[in-house]
């Protein structure tokens, strides 16, 4: 049972200043801290006494802090030995999909740009054993930097207690339904993204070309073949790899 308290100001390992509370679901918190040792800026996260799941998260940090693709957020610390148990990972500064899209769904060159890159760092991990298995527009960052980054990969199911059955299929059908969002500014997925639910059709989401015109055939088989697993011209979209070999051509351009 931990006596330390966890407040701003706070210090973890001598090193993590908690500065600032961002954000708190059932019994994990999210702080913006500063590294004292390295003088920068880093996200932790801290865990109530009883959380259940702090040996998963760390387990998962740690295991995503050995992913070699920098557009996946870095893990720099993660310890549960001591009394209090954290993870500290890089703090990305920068523009989600959601607040991308607020202004209407990006030029089709560039959503498929975008979702091109999140699928190479998606397939990076899944390579490694780790999945994502809630990605949400939230989740795919353009930094301040100009590079994009994939948060909360291994560690955001951990701290929600997801699993899947097929964790590859999971995300793949996660990033097919970010592409559906970046094409269209709506969201094919039940749960709550942030952008508006995309129309039906007998039950069904539209295609992205029935929402949007203008969207290329190519990339709209793309996104349905990923997000709804459709055979298209040729089959469904399984894993984040071939979403990546699917969209290998694509120009790399900023989304702004």
């Amino acid at each position: 049972m931990s006596t330390f308290m966890i407040e701003p100001g706070a210090r973890l390992a001598g090193r993590y200043r908690l500065d600032e509370l961002v954000s708190e679901t059932s019994g994990a918190a999210l702080w913006k801290a500063t590294d004292e040792t390295l003088a920068r800026l880093v996200a932790v996260w801290t865990f109530a006494d009883g959380f259940p799941r702090t040996g998963e998260v760390v387990r998962a940090a740690r295991a995503a802090s050995r992913v070699a693709d920098a557009r996946v957020t870095q893990v720099f610390d993660a310890d549960d030995s001591g009394p209090t148990a954290y993870v500290v990972e890089e703090w990305v500064v920068g523009r989600s999909l959601t607040e991308l899209l607020a202004q209407g769904p990006l030029e089709p060159e560039r959503a498929a740009g975008l979702i091109a890159e999140a699928a190479e760092a998606v397939a990076a991990a899944n390579a490694t054993g780790i999945y994502h298995l809630s990605l949400s527009p939230s989740k795919l960052m353009w930094s301040a930097g100009g590079a994009v980054k994939v948060t909360g990969i291994g560690v955001d199911a951990a701290l929600r207690g997801i699993t899947a059955p097929q964790p590859a299929l999971a995300d793949a059908q996660g990033l097919g339904r970010l592409m559906y969002a970046a094409l269209t500014a709506h969201w094919p997925g039940g749960e709550q993204s942030g952008l508006r639910p995309a129309p039906l059709v007998s039950g069904r989401p539209c295609e992205p070309s029935q929402i949007r015109a203008g969207i290329p055939s190519r990339l709209n088989d793309v996104a349905c073949r990923a997000a709804f697993q459709t055979h298209g011209r040729s089959g469904p979209l399984a894993s984040a790899q071939a979403i990546a070999d699917a969209l290998a051509d694509v120009p790399r351009l900023v989304p702004m």
